[in-house]
């Protein structure tokens, strides 16, 4: 990446951290910035939606919602029914993120072609064994970050607050590619450009990878952390002190450049899940504890 270009992309991902008079969401009360910054609960639900579509999400005390850009059948969310499930009465409307993949490419996504997975494009890669019908990409090939900001205008046009970055840890996939991590980097900053173009106030969380906020550049192009397993891997499994450790180390980057950090753990034995929410909290997180699948919007505590 050359120099103007980096340049570009820095100043896009600055805009997202501007003053609190230049973020201000008509309507509410509270900036966005300032919201997320002010969120002690959040919920994650990115199937499973049913008839009642976003019923739930509207009827739950969470301050923050991660769903899928789209609904089961596919289409994209109604601005209206987005708006819907914001609102709450008497307080600040409630953060909705939309879920988006940079790291991998999806065969039920609008942007799927029939003859892929005969004559795949250049930059699509091999499928992934554990999420059939998800396939690694190469996320650095300009054709594959034209189609995957083409779904970020997609989720912005619904009226997301911000996005909810998946596979950015795909990086790791690629240990012998020179500048893999530093590709990512930049293609993290390409998003937040992108939507801060488009709305200054685009909130952009990013899930996995804490030890990218080590890079200079990576922390103006974000605004929050969330993160898988700190404590308990799917499903009801301890993860490891070493593992715990570490994670809490690199979150602990993140708050002192006054980025919360967002934990979802896996578990449904009611035993397990109280401690989880009380030892996150202990830790300075926002926990969020739920099923692998993530098809139903469980209680938070």
């Amino acid at each position: 990446m050359g120099p103007l270009l980096t340049g570009v992309l820095l100043s896009g991902c600055a805009a997202g951290s501007g003053s609190a008079a230049d973020r201000t969401v008509p309507g509410t009360d509270a900036t966005r910035h300032s919201r997320l910054l002010g969120a002690r609960t959040w919920g994650y639900q990115l199937t499973g939606y049913g008839p009642a579509r976003l019923g739930p999400v509207a009827a739950s005390g969470f301050d923050l919602v991660v769903v899928d850009a789209a609904d089961d059948s596919g289409a994209p969310w109604p601005p209206a029914e987005l708006r819907a499930a914001r609102h709450r009465t008497g307080q600040p409307d409630r953060l909705l993120l939309g879920y988006l993949s940079i790291g991998a490419a999806e065969n039920y996504r609008p942007y799927w072609q029939a003859g892929w997975t005969q004559r795949p494009p250049e930059w699509l890669l091999g499928e992934a064994p554990d999420w059939p019908g998800n396939y690694d990409v190469a996320y650095w090939h300009p054709q594959w970050q034209t189609t995957a900001l083409g779904s970020l205008d997609r989720l912005m046009d619904s009226g997301f607050d911000g996005v909810y970055l998946d596979l950015v840890d795909a990086f790791e996939r690629h240990p012998d590619r020179a500048g893999a991590r530093d590709q990512m980097v930049a293609w993290v900053c390409r998003v937040a450009a992108h939507a801060r173009a488009r709305d200054p106030q685009f909130l952009i969380v990013p899930q996995n990878a804490p030890d990218l906020i080590r890079e200079a550049r990576y922390g103006p192009c974000v605004d929050a952390l969330g993160h898988e397993e700190t404590f308990m891997y799917a499903m009801n499994t301890p993860t490891e002190p070493g593992r715990q450790s570490q994670l809490l180390a690199e979150f602990a980057r993140w708050k002192t450049q006054g980025k919360p950090v967002f934990t979802v753990d896996y578990a449904d034995r009611k035993a397990l899940i109280g401690p989880l929410y009380a030892r996150a909290r202990a830790a300075g997180l926002i926990p969020y504890v739920t099923v692998r699948a993530a098809d139903v919007l469980t209680p938070g505590r």
